[in-house]
């Protein structure tokens, strides 16, 4: 029995029944499984709490999004989201039917009814999630009404182009545009784009001042794990869209009073936090759960384990992961934040998520790209480490790991990089002389590394313990 609005009784009936009578206020670039699992289901909480009263039209941003329109379609717009994991070091387990979708459209052929809803006062906001490359510039032409352009963002100029002409200055013609795409500044980076799409297709001097000031394009920072439902536990009905999440979420958004108006995450207890600066935010992100996931995934695959959970249930990897948070991606950071307390409570909650047994987050998928990942997420925290301690042990062995899995004959450690090759032709028989080569390459890692005090020694110490007596042993010694 395939999930709708015919199977429901009881309370998620009248839930369904509550949501229905609500207008769209949405509209949400990107139908896939992250909003599902984070803005969909915030805003059905919203709704829930009687706070927002309003509900999104999902439209998929590329052709191959397709089928999901049609999933929400053949729904009702309704899923389940299945809340699994660990929360204060207790197992949490609920399972929820989210409303808050209220229709799909399928961009590449309901394109005029997508614009529509440009024309619709009510629809004030713009969610977005299209993925790191959704957010780029790309030339084309000015489009027509009836054929949607080929990215996301020149949909969006087209679509905000359609409300100035529908409502002009108006008050009711303003849009908040809120994208959450995994990239820095997202909002900013979104607007340039629109700016420059404007300017290409000739939209006028007013256009601009209008996007300039009756939109606002609010930068973010999303973090929650989300990954398709797995079949267990069992639903009472075929769900095509659920999806499990982990209890833990966190949505920083930069500024935007206008905003935390309309919707109130705060004021309801839910964990959405409104900011006039969001670069903390970002960076404990960055540095303590990105960060420690690429200093784990090659070393978890060299040692023959293919999940976090894998790695946090070893002795010794589990032990390593914790100290290099504990003693120095935390206490290397904290001076670059202004509450040194909450990047040390959101690392004690990386480390708990990390042991979701509910959860297999693999590693092949985080050590894809893992040089440039280890330059932005590793590199710079190891920096700071040696600066004010004299001593980045952990985290030169983290980076060592990485480069060990672009060395001939460990392939299987190693995921996709552009960089791969290059690395991988630096290696040489020696290891101190590879060492030079490597750690020297500004190229590689935006610095000489062989210049940061320790760093040579260290990593050259851990490379030849892990090729005489393997990555388990290597990281005992540390």
């Amino acid at each position: 029995m395939r999930l709708h609005a015919g199977v429901l009784d009881g309370e998620t009936r009248a839930s369904f029944e509550r949501a229905r009578t609500m207008p769209i206020r949405v509209i949400q670039i990107g139908e896939g499984i992250f909003l599902r699992g984070f803005v969909d289901w915030l805003v059905h909480h919203l709704n829930e709490s009687g706070t927002f009263q309003g509900r999104i039209a999902v439209v998929n941003p590329r052709p191959s999004g397709a089928h999901h329109i049609h999933q929400f379609q053949e729904q009702d717009g309704l899923y389940t989201v299945l809340v699994r994991g660990l929360q204060d070091g207790r197992p949490v387990e609920n399972m929820e039917l989210v409303t808050s979708v209220a229709r799909a459209l399928d961009s590449t052929r309901e394109w005029a009814q997508i614009l529509r809803f440009a024309r619709d006062p009510l629809v004030e906001i713009a969610v977005s999630n299209t993925t790191e490359l959704g957010v780029r510039y790309e030339a084309m032409p000015r489009p027509t009404a009836d054929a949607p352009p080929g990215t996301y963002p020149a949909k969006l100029t087209q679509y905000l182009h359609e409300r100035y002409l529908a409502l002009g200055w108006q008050e009711t013609g303003r849009m908040i545009v809120v994208p959450c795409e995994l990239i820095d500044d997202n909002g900013q980076q979104l607007r340039s784009i629109v700016e420059r799409h404007a300017a290409d297709w000739r939209l006028g001097g007013d256009f601009m001042r209008w996007l300039h000031e009756r939109v606002e394009f609010c930068d973010t920072l999303v973090d929650r794990i989300v990954t398709p439902y797995a079949g267990d536990p069992p639903l009472p009905y075929e769900d095509a869209l659920a999806v499990t999440v982990e209890p833990y979420y966190l949505f920083a958004i930069r500024g935007s009073e206008r905003l935390k108006a309309l919707w109130p995450f705060e004021d309801v207890g839910l964990c959405v936090q409104y900011a006039d600066d969001i670069r903390d935010f970002r960076l404990q992100k960055l540095r303590a759960l990105n960060g420690t996931h690429t200093a784990l995934a090659n070393l978890g695959l060299m040692a023959g384990l293919e999940t976090v959970l894998g790695v946090m249930g070893h002795p010794t990897l589990s032990r390593f992961v914790h100290q290099l948070v504990q003693d120095e991606i935390v206490p290397a950071t904290e001076s670059r934040v202004t509450r040194p307390e909450r990047l040390r409570d959101f690392a004690r909650n990386v480390l708990e998520r990390f042991q979701n047994p509910y959860l297999e987050h693999n590693l092949r998928s985080i050590a894809t790209n893992a040089i440039s990942k280890a330059r932005i997420r590793l590199v710079p925290t190891l920096l700071d480490a040696v600066e004010r301690f004299g001593d980045a042990k952990r985290l030169t062995a983290a980076i060592a790991a990485v480069c060990l899995a672009y060395r001939p004959g460990m392939e299987h450690a190693a995921e996709p990089d552009p960089a791969g090759p290059r690395l991988k032709g630096l290696w040489q028989d020696d290891v101190e002389a590879s060492a030079r080569a490597i750690l020297s390459d500004t190229e590689l890692w935006s610095t000489d590394l062989t210049q940061v005090p320790g760093v040579l020694d260290g990593w050259t110490r851990f490379v030849d313990l892990v090729l005489r007596v393997g990555p388990v042993q290597a990281v005992a010694s540390l």
